[in-house]
């Protein structure tokens, strides 16, 4: 009987193929941990506002994106026609955002048969077949508990405020959810330490990445692989880490110097390996380039310069419009939330 299996991209559904699990294999492709996220579970609507997004910050022409999620969409959509469909998701945050996106669906969906999710706590994308194999032994049906529970994470994290997501994940460490979905409340304390800290406007990750430039000048490469190391659950991939550093290097008081160009004006920087082409040698360009601190980056790290403020910083983590006048802050040592001024 015909089997539909979401994942999380392009390398786990390899894995799937390789290690001959039979079913109609889609990648699930979105970083919804960067740029903004609307509330509701329509597909369409959601897609709209994430192309309109990623066509901006990667540089990807809009109707190629758009076209592409219409296209996902569409084989959820139709979800009725297959006799199971299969979540298969990472522990990571990366993964469990477009877990809560497709269980908060579901849960709206009145029918919903044959749903069942295998969760990892390792990465899809780097297992051998047997590994894989031995994973699918383990699916389990989704529970009423899982998709109330990713029902309430979806809406806490496109909430217009980080308040509710604070709530959220402090709950459900101390809560039956936990045992639901055991890799959500870590995924979303992730997140939320992306919230600038109230003394340096840093996120968590613009704080490793000054930290790494202290003890002087790195390639980009070097410097992606050294921070993207520091997460136990590994979620980071190379576009939105150099969105990061587009967002240091570009400010109007720069924290970091080095950078060619912004990786947005890249010809999007999508390329197959050894094509030769000007995404590739974009990509290598920017990824070779060698960057290091500046005095306002290392004033920031002392607490001496808020970023966030003095740079004006303008983004999204999810509903949370993050601007001039609503900058909401996370104290990473206390981990309290810190109210706009």
């Amino acid at each position: 009987m015909p089997k539909l299996i979401v994942t999380n991209g392009e390398s786990a559904a390899e894995r799937l193929r390789a290690a001959g699990i039979k079913g109609h294999i889609l990648p699930w492709q979105d970083m919804l941990h960067d740029g903004p996220v609307p509330p509701g579970t329509d597909l369409e609507e959601v897609s709209d506002v994430r192309a309109d997004f990623l066509s901006e910050a990667l540089g990807l022409p809009f109707d190629e994106v758009r076209a592409d999620f219409a296209h996902r969409d569409a084989q959820v959509e139709v979800h009725v026609a297959y006799a199971h469909v299969e979540l298969w998701f990472e522990h990571d945050l990366f993964d469990q955002l477009q877990l809560i996106q497709l269980l908060a669906y579901f849960a709206h969906e009145p029918e919903r048969m044959g749903l069942s999710l295998v969760q990892a706590s390792h990465y899809l994308g780097v297992m051998a077949p047997d590994e894989m194999r031995a994973l699918e032994a383990h699916r389990t049906p989704v529970t009423h508990l899982q998709l109330e529970t990713a029902r309430q994470a979806w809406e806490a994290f496109t909430a217009p405020t980080p308040r509710p997501l604070v709530a959220f994940a402090g709950q459900a460490r101390a809560s039956r959810a936990f045992e639901a979905l055991p890799h959500l409340a870590p995924a979303l304390h992730r997140l939320i330490a992306e919230l600038p800290a109230p003394r340096s406007g840093l996120s968590l990750t613009e704080e490793r990445i000054l930290r790494r430039l202290q003890d002087g000048p790195m390639k980009v490469a070097h410097l992606y692989g050294a921070v993207h190391s520091m997460d136990e659950a590994q979620f980071l991939a190379d576009l939105p880490f150099f969105l990061r550093l587009d967002g240091l290097a570009f400010a109007h008081e720069p924290l970091i110097f080095g950078l060619p160009f912004r990786s947005s004006e890249a010809a999007g920087m999508r390329f197959s390996p050894g094509d030769d082409s000007t995404a590739e040698r974009s990509y290598r360009a920017y990824a070779s380039a060698e960057i290091e601190l500046t005095p306002a980056g290392a004033a920031a790290l002392k607490g001496h310069f808020d970023h966030a403020c003095q740079n004006a910083v303008d983004r999204c983590i999810g509903g949370t419009h993050l601007m001039p006048g609503a900058m909401w802050r996370f104290d990473r040592t206390s981990g309290t939330l810190v109210l706009p001024n």
